[in-house]
């Protein structure tokens, strides 16, 4: 039985960190990231940039210049358009801001 007793403290614990890592260590999804940002951003930034919402990220005035800029500028948008997004969806669309249009080393 202490065999038993010893198998159980022991992978108790292990399989406690192990959905812990799986709950919360997450990759951001690109491929998400687009839909959400196809789906809630265009647009807004169609009207800004007259017709031309891509251009929103690489004008040469562009206010975003750092990746801390673009997680803050996303989250700016976000609730300046009234829309709740997971923190995991959050990290979506700035990963797919980033892969498509800023390149920035995070």
């Amino acid at each position: 039985m202490s065999q038993y007793k010893t198998r159980s403290s022991f992978i108790l614990p292990v399989l406690a960190l192990m959905s812990l890592l799986v709950t919360t260590g997450y990759a951001s999804n690109a491929e998400n990231g687009k839909t959400l940002h196809n789906a809630n951003c265009l647009r807004c930034h169609k009207s800004i940039m007259k017709g031309d919402p891509d251009s929103i990220y690489v004008r040469k005035n562009r206010r975003v210049n750092s990746y801390p800029a673009l997680q803050n500028q996303v989250n700016r948008c976000e609730k300046n358009i009234g829309i709740s997004w997971t923190q995991k969806q959050t990290d979506d669309v700035i990963s797919y801001l980033n892969q498509q249009f800023y390149k920035f080393k995070n």
